[in-house]
């Protein structure tokens, strides 16, 4: 495998002192070193900044309207031929960077990966899995999306849910979409917890198939 190509690896944060810690040093014990990290702290008021400034110099403060906005100007000061953009409330297997970066050698332009939870718990597991099987029929993302650069379209900055699906059928029009099922992430179930399961989903489908803006509830 080609290990010199770089890659971004582009963290939106909002007030996440809790999580991107352990975000941050699965990126560093990746078996994939050829990675910068990209962190944009969004109008945080904690200690993000500082804690994301002992693993990368990229860290920059801004007040964007959304995660979109946020994963967009990430791309403006990302030097790599491969981005990759990740949650910052999510922790990456150690290979995940190395599969996503054997996936664009192959010919795809980009993709997406299978997602678990970070709760121990058989219900947590249960919605998990029931949602990696939709996430792998139809395709969409949740935590993770990646992409030759070259082939980076704009995150839609008009929506707040489903935005991350929309760019992976931005993908699919230019060519062929990677969904990685030997590698994964593990992310945090806090907004099903705060919003309940059933809403959180209704608001995922709805904004998938409607095509309109959705808002989740503030989860920091």
């Amino acid at each position: 495998m080609n290990k010199d190509q770089l890659v971004s690896i582009i963290i939106p944060a909002r007030n996440e002192q809790d999580y991107i810690e352990e975000t941050l040093k699965s990126i560093k014990s990746q078996n994939y070193k050829n990675v910068e990290i990209i962190v944009v702290c969004n109008n945080c008021k904690d200690k993000t900044h500082a804690i994301a400034l002992k693993y990368t110099r990229k860290v920059y403060d801004t007040t964007l309207p959304n995660v979109s906005v946020a994963r967009n100007f990430g791309v403006k000061n990302a030097e790599g031929e491969i981005f990759v953009f990740l949650d910052a409330d999510c922790i990456v297997d150690q290979f995940l960077i190395e599969k996503i970066v054997f996936s664009i050698k192959k010919g795809y332009v980009g993709g997406t990966a299978k997602t678990l939870p970070l709760e121990n718990s058989l219900k947590h597991k249960f919605i998990w899995r029931l949602g990696h099987v939709t996430k792998y029929i139809f395709l969409t993302a949740s935590g993770i999306m990646f992409c030759k650069a070259k082939y980076f379209s704009k995150f839609r900055t008009d929506l707040n849910v489903a935005e991350d699906t929309y760019f992976i059928l931005a993908l699919k029009r230019l060519g062929k979409v990677k969904y990685i099922t030997d590698s994964f992430i593990k992310t945090s179930m806090r907004r099903f917890k705060k919003e309940g399961y059933l809403k959180t989903l209704f608001k995922q489908v709805f904004a998938f198939f409607s095509r309109k803006s959705v808002t989740y509830q503030e989860v920091r």
